[in-house]
């Protein structure tokens, strides 16, 4: 089996290569896939503005982990780190061998200025319940 594309990753703990947001686009071209974990409603206030996506909601991860491909490169995200972690050392312990997690999830994909979708649905912010509005776009 050749070297993984995650060889080289900067970030490496327990096995797992947590890929930085500015190391993905090269990724993406090489052929690997991301798979975002994040449920359905933070997928539609904000997407990855990739074309080669998966959408595995977390809470399906356990019905639907089968259904990725052995032979391509993974990098799973989610909002900050934590299920793309999980889920890639599950994923490991099941014959995955190039699978990495998106280190800071959506949260840094984003504050790095990476492509984002706005979605139809826009993040609430406010001081209280009462004064919940829609944040205002620029």
């Amino acid at each position: 089996m050749p070297d993984s594309i995650f060889t080289g990753c900067k970030l490496q703990i327990n096995g797992i290569a947590h890929v930085l947001p500015g190391e993905v686009p090269d990724m993406l071209r090489q052929g690997a896939i991301l798979v975002d974990l994040r449920e359905e409603l933070e997928t539609e206030i904000r997407a990855f503005g990739v074309e080669a996506i998966v959408y595995l909601p977390h809470s399906e991860f356990d019905d639907r982990w089968e259904s990725l491909p052995l032979d391509k490169p993974l990098i799973l995200a989610d909002s900050v780190g934590i299920w793309s972690k999980k889920a890639a050392l599950f994923l490991k312990s099941k014959g995955y061998n190039q699978v990495a997690s998106l280190a800071g999830g959506m949260a840094d994909w984003q504050k790095d200025g990476f492509p984002v979708i706005a979605g139809k649905y826009q993040p609430l912010n406010g001081p209280c319940p009462c004064m919940i509005k829609p944040h205002e776009k620029k």
